[in-house]
């Protein structure tokens, strides 16, 4: 090998490490900005969990207040949780499926979960808001 041909195949090795280390960067750029939507989801989660009991806790003291004790219901505390554990899981499991894909495909994959975890939310909304 002539060292003309050694230092192409050096320079080109060189080189190579670069696009990883940029590659790595857009990677966590899209994790951030998805990561800010599913905090979102959760921050909602959360202000559902914490606000609707005591909604029901008001509406079931005006009912008794009133004779109306037949429409005393407790909180529904399933759908509230599943609420609050759903977009963090939901991230973390688009992250390990996409971790190792092209980008546009790890995009794909937190984008699809994403709207998951907004079916899930919304759907979770109108059925606590029915009770």
């Amino acid at each position: 090998m002539s060292d003309h041909e050694h230092d192409a195949v050096s320079v080109t090795a060189g080189d190579a490490s670069e696009p990883g280390r940029a590659s790595f960067f857009f990677y966590l750029a899209v994790a951030i900005v998805f990561a800010v939507f599913f905090a979102f989801d959760l921050f909602e989660a959360i202000s559902n969990l914490v606000l609707v009991p005591q909604v029901f806790t008001q509406n079931n003291d005006f009912y008794r207040e009133n004779g109306l004790d037949g429409l005393v219901v407790s909180p529904p505390w399933v759908p509230l949780i599943v609420g609050v554990v759903v977009p963090p899981l939901a991230f973390v499991a688009a992250i390990v499926v996409g971790r190792r894909r092209e980008l546009w495909k790890f995009t794909l994959v937190l984008f699809a979960a994403l709207g998951l975890v907004a079916a899930v939310s919304l759907t979770l909304t109108a059925y606590v808001t029915t009770v």
